[in-house]
Parts: structure tokens; sequence; C-alpha cells
């Protein structure tokens, strides 16, 4: 028999079609595999194909349906020779994958799947790209995942929430729908949203999982469901909520989840976008109004005098940062970023 007809009688095998001669030549074929067919797996690889294979075998046949009985033995250390050529590999990795198998990799644990499908099937799309892919989800939501990332969701959203599963690093712009909230299961967080847009981080380096908000309100927590039954989690919550230009940071191995800033700051409207920012010989804290307003992100003084201090120029086409910094020098301030807030610091003005 050549490859080709090994082939089409493997599939007859996945699909439930073989007859009782076919099957029971499948098991000769396997019993037959020697040492030197196999010697480019080891001993660990050897055992579990010996136990993947003859498991499969079975769960799906009952020895009693054959003539003779199919005697399970170390096939590599037998002294016969029958099959020792190269095609003997070939035809045992195409054994594994009509089974729909894969070889299982010592350490690696399969991922938890929190995401179902009720009425639908899952969609699992990766971008194996070196560029970032633009998905469209059935609400006419989108995703784009970045080199590397993968995420599984249902072909149509149903019940009262809609949830997707993300290995890897997204941007989200979610349709907005209170009736079905969105939730990102990622690593060991939820992330929910009603309709907004956000960005999700792994830091493989870190250990650590990032939300950035863009518009709109998120709120981000532990996903219990995680944890294996060893891990000690606490009976309270342990979630914030974030607003645009906020993020927060997951670390993993503390559970800790830490609050603060973007690195860059965006304008949170349309308006606030095409607004001018100059400024005459205006007082501090009528600018930082302004510019809370137009970020969304609070901005305090150390002290009341700083506040009265004034600046004269173009803020118009600068990032956020970059405003802060000239207006502060120009007054013998600083600022830093305190959590999720911006505080300025300085002896002030008279």
């Amino acid at each position: 028999m050549n490859n080709k007809e090994w082939q089409a009688l493997l599939l007859k095998y996945r699909e439930g079609n073989c007859t009782k001669e076919e099957k029971l030549r499948i098991h000769q074929w396997y019993e037959s595999l020697n040492a030197d067919g196999m010697a480019v797996l080891s001993d660990l690889e050897k055992r579990e194909m010996e136990e993947r294979m003859l498991g499969k075998l079975a769960t799906e046949t009952s020895v009693a349906d054959y003539a003779e009985p199919v005697v399970v033995r170390h096939w590599w250390r037998r002294a016969s020779v029958y099959m020792a050529t190269a095609a003997a590999v070939l035809l045992v990795v195409g054994f594994w994958a009509f089974l729909g198998k894969e070889p299982r990799k010592p350490g690696v644990m399969q991922e938890k799947m929190f995401v179902q499908a009720p009425q639908s099937r899952l969609i699992t799309e990766e971008n194996t790209t070196d560029l970032p892919k633009r998905l469209t989800l059935s609400d006419h939501s989108t995703v784009t995942l970045e080199p590397g990332a993968k995420i599984v969701f249902p072909a149509s959203f149903a019940g009262d929430k809609r949830t997707v599963q993300l290995t890897g690093n997204a941007f989200f712009e979610i349709t907005r729908n209170p009736d079905q909230p969105f939730l990102v299961y990622s690593g060991k967080i939820i992330t929910r949203v009603l309709g907004t847009s956000f960005r999700i981080k792994n830091n493989a380096k870190d250990k650590a999982l990032e939300v950035e908000v863009v518009t709109g309100k998120v709120s981000v927590f532990e996903n219990r469901e995680a944890f294996s039954e060893g891990d000690s989690v606490d009976n309270h919550d342990n979630g914030v909520v974030l607003t645009p230009n906020q993020r927060v940071t997951y670390f993993a191995e503390s559970r800790h989840l830490m609050t603060g800033l973007v690195p860059e700051p965006v304008k949170t409207s349309q308006v606030a976008e095409e607004a001018k920012m100059i400024f005459n010989d205006e007082k501090l804290e009528k600018i930082a109004a302004a510019l809370q307003d137009a970020y969304g992100i609070e901005i305090v003084f150390a002290n009341d005098r700083i506040a009265h201090c004034s600046f004269t120029g173009d803020l118009t086409d600068m990032q956020l940062y970059d405003k802060l910094a000239l207006v502060c020098k120009s007054n013998g301030a600083d600022y830093e970023v305190k959590g999720t807030r911006i505080l300025i610091n300085g002896r002030g003005c008279d």
C-alpha cells in the first residue's frame, strides 16, 4: 500500500468508516513500527505517542471486535525489523493529524476557555503577520489584533452579554449596547464595557496585563474562574473603574491592580480636538481647567500660590505632557503624575 492509500485509510478511520478488517490492519501497522524507523524521537516523545495512539484506538474500538487480540508492547524495542524507513515517521505524523491531535508539549497547560456559543459556533482568529489585523464582529464592534495576538469569539452574540477571549495585544472599538455588555477575558482579568474604545496589552517581561481607555468607561476586575483550586482567592472583589486616558496594570503574581495615566493622553472629544489653546497672560488655574476639560484628567495644585501664576503662549498642537512642561517651566514649577491625577508643584507667584 502506498502513502496515498495509507492517507485515505487513516481518513476513513478518523471518520469512523473503517471496516473491521481495515481497523485490524491499522493495529497491525502500529505493531510493526520499530526503533530504527522512530530513531528521530526521544524516549519521552515515544511514550507520549504510544499513549496517544493506543488511547485513541482503545476508545473507538474494542479488542473483542477482532479475530485476534492486539498485543500492546514497547514497539521500539522489538528485535525484528519490518518497516525501518522514513515513511513510517511520515505516517505517524499523518496519523496524529488525521486524529485532530498535536503532540503535547511537556510543561505547557492548555488555556481554559471562558467563551461559549450555545446558539452559534466559535471562531478563532490569530494574527500571524507583521502588521495589525482588523476584525469586525457580528455586533459591528471592531478588534485590531497586534502581531502574534489571538482572539476567540462567537459567530453571533446571544444572551445577556457579549464575550470574547484574547491572548496578546489588541485595540477594541465596541458598539454601544446597554442591554448586552461586552466582556473581554484576558489572562486572569476581565474587561467589561457597554460601548467604548480601549487597548489591552500583555507585558510578557513583567508578567503584567495593561488596559488603557481611550473613550467611555471601563471596569477591570479579576476573573476568579481563572485561578486553580490551590490558589488563594480573596472573598472581596478586586477591580477598578477607568475613564478616558486612564490605565490599569495587573500583576498576576502579586494580584495587584495599579492605576495610572496612559503614556500619551489624547483629547476626549471632537470639540476639544478642534479647539485652539492660545493663552495671553492667563492664570494657571484657568489653563489647568481647560486642559482638564479637553483630556478628562484631574489637575491639582500643591498650593494656591501656583494657581495664581500666569502664562502666555500657544499650546494647540502639543501633547499634554509637553504643554504642562512648558507652562510649568515658565513659572519655575514642575508636574508629576500621581495615580490618575496630575499634581503641579512649585513656590508659586505673588
